[in-house]
C-alpha cells in the first residue's frame, strides 16, 4: 500500500475514535442519568471523560512509529 494511501486511512481511524469514545461517554451518562433521575450530571462527566480518553487514544495512534 502507498504511504498516502496509509495515512488516509490511519485519518480515518482517528476520527472513528474520537467520535466513539465520546458518544460511548455520553450514551453511558445518560443512561446512568435516567436510571438514578440525576439528568444531566453523569452525562456531562462521563462525556467529558470520553473526550480526554478518545484525545489520548489519538494522541498514541498518530505517534506510533
Amino acid at each position: 500500500m502507498s504511504k498516502a494511501g496509509g495515512t488516509g486511512l490511519a485519518l480515518v481511524g482517528v476520527g472513528t475514535t474520537l467520535t466513539s469514545t465520546v458518544l460511548a461517554g455520553l450514551l453511558l451518562g445518560y443512561g446512568l442519568d435516567v436510571w438514578l433521575g440525576t439528568l444531566p450530571v453523569f452525562m456531562f462527566i462521563l462525556g467529558c471523560l470520553g473526550f480526554a480518553g478518545g484525545i489520548l487514544k489519538v494522541y498514541k495512534l498518530l505517534t506510533r512509529p
